[in-house]
Parts: C-alpha cells; structure tokens; sequence
C-alpha cells in the first residue's frame, strides 16, 4: 500500500465533531461579550437596588416642597386680600363686629384653599391635628377680641415660618439626594464603557492566540 493510498483511507472526522469544535470555537469569542453582559446586568441590579430608595425620596421631598410652595403662595395672597379688606373697612369707619366678621371669613377662606392641613400635616407630621385644632376652633366660633386676632396671626405666621423653613431644608436634602443618584449613575457609565473594553480586548487576544496555534 502507497503512501497516497494510506492517506486516501485515513478516516475523515464526522460532521458532528466538525459543527461541535467550531461552536466551541465561537462561544469561546463570544465568552467576553457574553461575560460582559451577564456581569453588567447584574451590576446594574445592584446599582438600581441603591438608587432606588433615592429617587423614592426624592420624588416624595419634591411633592411636599410643591405644595408648600403653593400653600405659602395662596395663604399670602389670602392675608393681602385681608388687609385690603380691613383697610378699606377702616377707611369707611365700618362697625367692628363687621369688620371681625370680614376679618374671620377671610382666614376660614385660607384655611381651607390654602391647603392649610396639608401643610401642617407635612410641617407637623407627628403632632399637626393638636396644633391646628385651637386655630380651627377659634376660627369656627368666631371672634371679636384684638387678643383673638393676635393669637391668630401668630399662629399663622409661625406656620409659614416653619413652611418656608421646611422647603429650605427639602431643597438641601434633594441636592444631596440628586448628587447621589448623579453618582451611581456615572459608576454605571464607567463600568459599561469598561466592561465593553474589556470583552473587546479578550476577543483580540482570544483570535490573535487562535491565529498562532496550529490546529492539531
């Protein structure tokens, strides 16, 4: 028997163990990009876990900032309108009974478009109905005494006070908030892009050391 015959008669490998070495071959290149991915996502878990709580409270301290923004915004145009009316009352020399009355309908009117529970609520979030029920009280019964109004006007300006005291510190504690979600969301960026070099980087190698081992 020839060389030639010998090699003519040498088995052939079968289709099977073609199409498994080349799969093999392309799941290992694919192995970066696929390791990449898998480890991306699951960062991306972890991340999102973090920030989760986050953006809840911020999204909550951005809600209560709005209404109290809008409460002190109706509230002082209630009192404007208030005084105007007491002004003019003083200026027409009106009785004082009509004048507490007016005085009176005006603060019932802000204490319920003003949305005045709602920002008590959030000011006092533990103890606002004790707070605001002497105010509503007197507000009911009505009134007709300069130590009445006094007390009233107190009570109100404190309020506003403490509302505006309040959105200073949300606007704090959302900056701080926003910064952190900033954060995370730029470790997210650099771990894609770097995760992305690298799969790209492994297949280089992976195909360079293919191309210089001689298949067997």
């Amino acid at each position: 028997m020839s060389a030639d015959d010998a090699l003519a008669e040498a088995p052939k490998p079968s289709a099977v163990r073609v199409f498994l070495r080349r799969f093999l071959l392309a799941l290992l290149f694919a192995a970066p990009s696929i390791g990449s991915w898998v480890s991306s996502n699951v960062i991306y878990l972890r991340i999102d876990e973090l920030e989760r709580p986050l953006k809840k409270e911020a999204e909550t301290r951005r809600v209560e900032m709005s209404d109290l923004e809008r409460f002190v915004a109706q509230f002082q145009a209630n009192e404007l309108g208030r005084g105007t009316l007491n002004l003019l009352m003083t200026a027409l020399a009106a009785d004082m009974q009509l004048r507490y009355l007016g005085d009176n309908l005006h603060r019932a009117n802000a204490a319920s478009i003003g949305s005045l529970r709602r920002a008590a609520a959030i000011v006092y979030p533990d103890r606002w109905q004790a707070i605001l029920k002497p105010y509503e009280e007197i507000i009911a019964q009505g009134y007709d005494s300069p130590d009445a109004v006094q007390r009233l006007q107190a009570f109100e300006n404190k309020v506003i006070a403490d509302a505006l005291s309040t959105i200073t510190r949300d606007q704090a504690r959302l900056n701080e908030l926003t910064a952190g979600i900033e954060r995370y969301e730029r470790w997210r960026g650099f771990i894609a892009s770097t995760l992305a070099y690298l799969a790209v980087a492994l297949s280089i190698g992976l195909f360079v050391f293919r191309l210089h081992v001689k298949p067997a």
